[in-house]
């Protein structure tokens, strides 16, 4: 199958890699890694030969491993290093993992490695954002939303899930999002009835994980925010969301809450929230309704989420008529909107001038 970008490029070095300074060593092994000074020199080139491109190399003087640039990229070992921009590209567009197997002429089992891949770097990079924002820039701050979004794993009424978000108000920048199990529905039809006790069998009853995968945002948001930092917390009027408040902020916060019922207008006090799941179902297939690409297993559905958020945080327009502005610069943790291959190079350091 030909691709657009499959034709070979002219041998050149990286477009950073000229510029590239290596922190540690990445053996797991070397003396470095428990306290000992870690010193380099420079130790030639290689040509890669899936993509002819001149990689500089190193060697470690502490451990004396070899070492190159490429190990702290995040194609590092990959054949077909144009994959997690493409794979990541399709999974932000409401495409399927079949569907992306199929324009990208590889295999499923390739396009749910690089799910993998590309979600896991996007929740390690947005922690890096968000622990850069509260030490050089006084963190976060403002009023932000708390609500949860309910889908399933396999089967819609005996394996529901819940993905509560929290974003912050007004810029649409998602602080952190989680997955949890649901029980099974009740009043089920006889044979759903037998699936059920076949499932409690082999799996046990399930466990609503609610509260603990709320828990998990406001956490995130506490550890987020700045040093006295005002915060207000905006939610519908679900009754363990203010227990939660208290045992994890120790101190009396600003909560606004709303009825679930009320029109989910601009009008609402939770627009940007219910806009934010909205932009989600569209943006990604597992979350679309009806649909056969729901997700198989919960992992997967949080290794998307976080490729989504990636996307939604850094990478897409706040709005339409904005440009140059993203979700992550509008709220101040970064400086400007992140190109999607920006975020994809690096597995160690931030995008350069972001």
């Amino acid at each position: 199958m030909e691709l657009p970008f499959s034709t070979l490029p002219v041998p050149r070095p990286h477009r950073v890699d000229s510029a590239f300074l290596p922190r540690y060593c990445p053996r797991a092994l070397c003396a470095t890694r428990s306290g000992e000074p870690f010193t380099y020199q420079c130790a030639g080139s290689y040509m890669r030969a899936c993509d002819q491109r001149t990689v500089r190399r190193f060697r470690c003087l502490a451990c004396g491993s070899r070492f190159s640039s490429q190990s702290f990229r995040v194609d590092y070992r990959l054949r077909k290093p144009w994959l997690p921009l493409a794979v990541f590209q399709g999974l932000v567009a409401k495409t399927t993992l079949r569907q992306i197997s199929r324009s990208l002429g590889c295999k499923l089992d390739t396009v749910q490695h690089h799910l993998r891949l590309v979600g896991r770097h996007g929740h390690a990079l947005h922690r890096a954002f968000l622990s850069r924002c509260k030490e050089s820039r006084a963190g976060l701050s403002g009023a932000f939303q708390l609500d949860e979004l309910e889908t399933f794993e396999r089967n819609r009424r005996l394996c529901p899930l819940t993905v509560p978000l929290l974003v912050q108000a007004g810029t649409w920048f998602v602080v952190h999002a989680a997955t949890g199990t649901l029980p099974a529905r009740g009043r089920l039809r006889p044979r759903d009835k037998l699936r059920k006790l076949a499932y409690e069998k082999a799996h046990g009853k399930r466990q609503s994980q609610s509260r603990s995968a709320t828990k998990a945002c406001v956490v995130a948001l506490r550890e987020a925010l700045g040093k006295d930092a005002p915060v207000a917390l905006q939610t519908d009027e679900k009754n363990s969301y203010p227990e939660i408040f208290r045992q994890v902020f120790e101190r009396s916060i600003v909560h606004q809450r709303v009825n679930s019922k009320v029109r989910r207008d601009c009008k609402n006090l939770l627009f940007t929230v219910n806009n934010t799941f909205a932009q989600a179902r569209d943006g990604m297939s597992r979350l679309v309704r009806p649909n056969w690409g729901h997700s198989k297993l919960e992992r997967n559905l949080g290794w998307h989420l976080w490729a989504w958020i990636l996307w939604r945080n850094y990478a897409r327009e706040i709005t339409c008529k904005a440009r140059n502005v993203s979700s992550a610069s509008a709220a101040g943790v970064t400086t400007r909107r992140i190109r999607p291959r920006e975020l994809l190079e690096w597995v160690d350091r931030l995008p350069d001038a972001s």
